[in-house]
């Protein structure tokens, strides 16, 4: 057990993002309302939401990978834009991948390019990946 040891916590979150079960979307979701994880937390974020390098879950041919860190990082974008900005990288390399993962991508950049308030730095990385 961890007993509120941050170093362990992340490694562990670390380790379930990476996780290659079916079911590590779901888990990972789950893992947000853990009483020991925080989104403000940089580290603990970082480490859960290593998921958008779980090269197996992540590019899920629905999607579900990369509508799950959009959302992440419009919850992180609201408190740290720096932060956000950071995780905007997993989705701006779309051109590397085939036709239908680019398609999924380039929509949550697009979602991403239409938030209202969306944070400078998230908002010009953003940008620049959608003109190529």
């Amino acid at each position: 057990e961890a007993n509120g040891n941050d170093l362990s916590l992340c490694k562990w979150f670390h380790i379930q993002a990476l996780s290659t079960r079916d079911d590590v979307l779901s888990s990972v979701s789950s893992l947000l309302s853990h009483p020991d994880f925080s989104l403000k937390n940089p580290n603990k974020c970082r480490s859960l939401c290593a998921f958008a390098d779980n090269m197996q879950h992540y590019h899920a041919k629905d999607g579900s990978g990369y509508a799950w860190i959009t959302d992440r990082i419009l919850e992180i974008d609201a408190f740290n834009h720096q932060v956000s900005a950071g995780f905007v990288s997993h989705l701006s390399d779309f051109r590397k991948y085939d036709p239908t993962r680019q398609a999924l991508m380039k929509a949550q950049l697009e979602r991403l390019l239409k938030t209202e308030g969306l944070g400078k730095d998230a908002f010009e990385i953003v940008s620049r990946s959608l003109k190529g």
